[in-house]
């Protein structure tokens, strides 16, 4: 008659964990001298532990041939058994590792992702072996995006803030708009430009549905400064391009910047701040946190117009 095994029994007595890896070894080993050398412990306690298990549940697990212990069929069944746990905790020593599997998303404007985002991202995944999904995304729809849980984090300036969401947010850098001219231009001579300099001058800017747009119009609009738009454009990097090839003037944001000897970057006053933040939902997981942590130490060190906020 074969043993009753139940997922109860070790805990009533007749057997612990150490018991079973004993049964489970003598079984591989084929005998006690070979078991007691794979477990590092003396002989005598390993048939001392065997004589004990047999005594607790009543059958005999073992027959002796020649020196050898032949399981019976009661010892095969528990075997199995021991077997199944083996492998159950095996699979929890690596649950940590697996959790990291978990892909992190993450949703970033244009200008943020290719100015500094996408490098330190990088870096960070071949430090923690981590998986993103990483997706660049127009600001104005970022918060909406992370607010319908399409996303674990979202890095952007709190000029996209909108209350009505209800989201964590962790401060990255103070930045503040700035005047980026070709180096060619007039204006370069200027070590501070005011809308009244950028009246009627050849501007590119922001198309009407961003947010910093906004912002800016109605920096100039008080000031009754009416720059000469020849263009509109989606995100900061086009903006640049722009300035870089001598098309006109531009308001930007501090941060990132594209460090070129073509553009020369001017305060702007009345001066304009912003902050970057993460966004995260209320319920932060440990990627999320290691990710924001990551990011902060690997930003670039406080420069003229822009500073990290530990």
């Amino acid at each position: 008659m074969a043993i009753n095994i139940k997922r109860t029994s070790w805990s009533v007595g007749w057997a612990t964990l150490r018991d079973l890896e004993i049964i489970q070894t003598v079984i591989d080993q084929g005998s006690v001298t070979n078991a007691a050398e794979q477990l590092g412990i003396s002989q005598p306690a390993v048939s001392q532990t065997l004589n004990q298990i047999e005594k607790r549940c009543g059958k005999k697990l073992f027959t002796r041939e020649n020196n050898k212990l032949i399981p019976n069929s009661d010892a095969l069944l528990l075997y199995e058994e021991i077997a199944n746990i083996a492998e159950s905790f095996s699979r929890l020593s690596h649950f940590h590792h697996q959790e990291k599997k978990r892909s992190l998303r993450i949703l970033v404007p244009p200008t943020l992702a290719y100015g500094f985002i996408n490098q330190v991202t990088a870096l960070f995944i071949k430090t923690y072996q981590i998986n993103v999904h990483l997706e660049i995304s127009r600001s104005e729809q970022l918060l909406s995006l992370i607010a319908k849980e399409q996303a674990d984090i979202v890095i952007t300036d709190n000029m996209t803030i909108n209350s009505n969401y209800n989201l964590t947010q962790i401060p990255m850098r103070e930045t503040q708009i700035i005047c980026a001219i070709p180096k060619t231009h007039e204006l370069c001579t200027k070590n501070i430009i005011t809308p009244d300099d950028l009246h009627e001058q050849s501007f590119i800017a922001l198309v009407k549905n961003n947010i910093g747009r906004t912002v800016i119009d109605r920096a100039l609009n008080k000031s009754k400064s009416k720059p000469n738009i020849i263009a509109e454009v989606s995100d900061q990097n086009t903006a640049m391009t722009f300035v870089k090839n001598g098309l006109g003037v531009s308001l930007i944001n501090s941060f990132p910047i594209i460090e070129t000897e073509d553009i020369v970057y001017r305060e702007f006053t009345p001066t304009i701040t912003s902050n970057i933040f993460f966004f995260t939902s209320k319920k932060t997981e440990h990627e999320t946190q290691l990710y924001i942590e990551f990011i902060k130490e690997h930003q670039p060190e406080a420069s003229l117009f822009s500073i990290p906020i530990k």
